[in-house]
């Protein structure tokens, strides 16, 4: 019985989390998006890899058309859940799909976000290709993805030894992650009628498990403003993203 109440206060911990968006990678998308989205009320919003859509609950109570997707069933019923307890059911949709084969028309978003997805899709050229599709002519794209230049490398060495942990084969069907960095996300983004409006990373560490318990942190360990306001964050911070507006 104690473990499933642990279980369901760490269920409950993780959902608030989400909802509040305190995850370093939806920090970078709204740190970035600011100051080019002046406003969202009105447009047409699309998040492809949503989770439990805290970000989508966020934009459309600001007033914002938006339409999450996930490729997780149960995510997308948590998601509406607490989009209904939100009382914002009624202006949010969200759809299980694949981010390679979206459902979605071209050129249908006036916004489109994709954070901490790519690098989980099978084919995240076919994904990125979707991505820029759906974007409307003048839209945004914006995109972030964990960096292998940062701590997180340390962490891939030891995937690329002993394979994805269970939880990841099981939800995200790989049995490897992609890995990005500044260079390949260019090149990404070069290769689309895309122009980068912004590049950034974010001011933090990513921490292994191992190093999690030992120096008893959170996943991530903030680094010194100097860090950051050298440029430095965008080659080396644990997340990494892009800001494009598409031609």
């Amino acid at each position: 019985m104690t473990s499933v109440i642990a279980k369901q206060r760490c269920c409950t911990s993780l959902v608030k989390r989400k909802l509040l968006l305190n995850d370093p990678w939806y920090q970078l998308i709204l740190a970035m998006m600011n100051p080019v989205v002046q406003r969202v009320r009105g447009k047409r919003i699309l998040e492809v890899g949503c989770g439990f859509g805290g970000f989508c609950i966020k934009i459309a109570k600001k007033g914002g058309d938006v339409v999450g997707l996930d490729i997780s069933l149960s995510a997308i019923r948590k998601a509406r859940n607490l989009a209904k307890r939100a009382s914002i059911r009624s202006q949010i949709d969200f759809v299980v799909g694949d981010a390679q084969f979206l459902p979605f028309r071209d050129r249908s978003g006036e916004i489109v976000v994709c954070s901490e997805t790519l690098e989980h899709v099978h084919n995240y050229d076919l994904a990125f290709d979707e991505l820029v599709r759906v974007t409307e002519k003048g839209g945004c794209l914006c995109v972030t993805v964990p960096n292998l230049l940062s701590t997180f490398f340390f962490e891939c060495v030891v995937l690329l030894s002993l394979g994805q942990p269970q939880y990841v084969k099981k939800f995200f069907s790989v049995e490897k992650e992609h890995v990005f960095h500044l260079f390949k996300l260019k090149k990404l983004f070069s290769r689309r009628d895309l122009k980068i409006a912004k590049i950034q990373g974010t001011d933090l560490f990513h921490l292994s498990l191992v190093m999690r318990k030992a120096l008893k942190r959170d996943d991530y360990l903030k680094v010194p403003a100097l860090f950051e306001n050298h440029g430095l964050g965008r080659l080396f911070g644990a997340t990494i993203g892009v800001l494009a507006r598409r031609e």
